[in-house]
């Protein structure tokens, strides 16, 4: 059934149909196949206020459903939240009418195995059916003995350090013929160390003289950071309104895929040949680089990058954390020895 066939109170809701009628409290999702005998009688209870019975198959379907219905699904970030549908879908439409009781480690291994072409999606549908599998066990689907059949698989390692870091030509290249607002990203992101996610999100609100104060949408973690002067600079130079930095023509709040497409499109117009290859994400590799050079350690680097552990900071500063961690250790120990000398 389109929209318009639906029954009244009867929605679209990722893929499933929703039964939604506010004026009672009620938000139902329907597993039955819209126009079925089944749907019908399913529809007409929830139309009297009457619950439907329980659906006692007990498959991915019925689990996938349930696990929309879980709080723990409700308090995923909207970004994470799509993300899991994705791969859920994926999951659903191989496996909609499997018993999760009879899915075995090896049959995620497979899967996993089978998506080797892109590392990224298929360490994440594991990850995502390690969580379908908890709320499995949390339902009763399968037995609490039995473990989480997901866990314990071996994830494809990442292929390379991540995200490059902008070398000294492409940044000159790109500031000369970049856009208002794609140099004014860019300074963002080099400035605050932040992912361009957030970066789109900022409000003029957030920045003070002092310094800016906002929450990041990955972590949720709280951040206030003074500004470089270069940020500093580049701020005072542009009028400041209401809502986002970051702005259409109009003044209205910009997409993360606008902004995205408009830094690739500069790119395209460089002469570096390898312009393409660095993305606006590894300029949060260029600042972690940055504090590292300016002789910050570990916890004054995760104060401003909003980092939370020492694994990502050496992703992130690479070789040049190790030297400039170790040309301070050694330092410190060369001041241990001249005061002994002294003394």
């Amino acid at each position: 059934m389109t929209r318009k066939s639906l029954p009244k109170y009867v929605y679209n809701d990722r893929g499933y149909l929703r039964f939604i009628r506010r004026s009672r409290g009620i938000s139902v999702m329907m597993h039955e196949e819209a126009g079925t005998p089944e749907f019908w009688d399913h529809y007409n209870r929830l139309l009297k206020g009457k619950p439907a019975p329980a659906p006692v198959k007990r498959n991915f379907e019925a689990l996938i459903l349930s696990y929309y219905e879980s709080d723990a699904y409700k308090k995923l970030k909207p970004r994470t939240r799509s993300d899991y549908r994705r791969y859920i879908s994926h999951i659903r439409e191989i496996w909609a009418e499997k018993d999760p009781a009879r899915i075995e480690t090896h049959h995620i291994y497979e899967l996993h195995r089978a998506n080797a072409d892109h590392w990224r999606q298929a360490n994440y549908l594991v990850q995502v059916m390690v969580v379908l599998m908890n709320h499995a066990r949390l339902i009763g689907f399968i037995k609490k003995e039995h473990g989480n059949p997901a866990k314990g698989i071996p994830l494809f390692k990442q292929q390379s350090d991540g995200w490059e870091p902008w070398p000294d030509d492409v940044r000159d290249e790109f500031e000369a013929l970049a856009s208002n607002r794609a140099r004014l990203v860019y300074e963002l992101c080099v400035g605050t160390g932040q992912r361009i996610g957030d970066v789109v999100k900022m409000k003029w609100g957030h920045f003070s003289d002092e310094g800016f104060d906002f929450t990041q949408g990955k972590t949720d973690k709280p951040l206030w950071i003074p500004l470089t002067d270069r940020l500093k600079a580049h701020l005072d130079g542009l009028a400041r309104m209401d809502g986002t930095v970051v702005t259409d023509a109009k003044g209205r709040p910009v997409s993360y895929r606008i902004v995205a497409e408009e830094m690739r499109t500069i790119k395209k117009k460089m002469k570096h040949e390898k312009a393409s290859y660095y993305k606006t994400h590894g300029l949060r590799k260029n600042a972690t680089i940055e504090l590292y050079l300016a002789g910050c350690d570990d916890e004054m680097v995760k104060a401003v990058t909003g980092h939370s552990g020492v694994e990502m900071l050496k992703k992130y500063g690479g070789p040049i954390r190790q030297r400039e961690l170790a040309k301070r250790a050694q330092e410190a120990r060369n001041q241990m020895e001249r005061s002994k000398t002294e003394t």
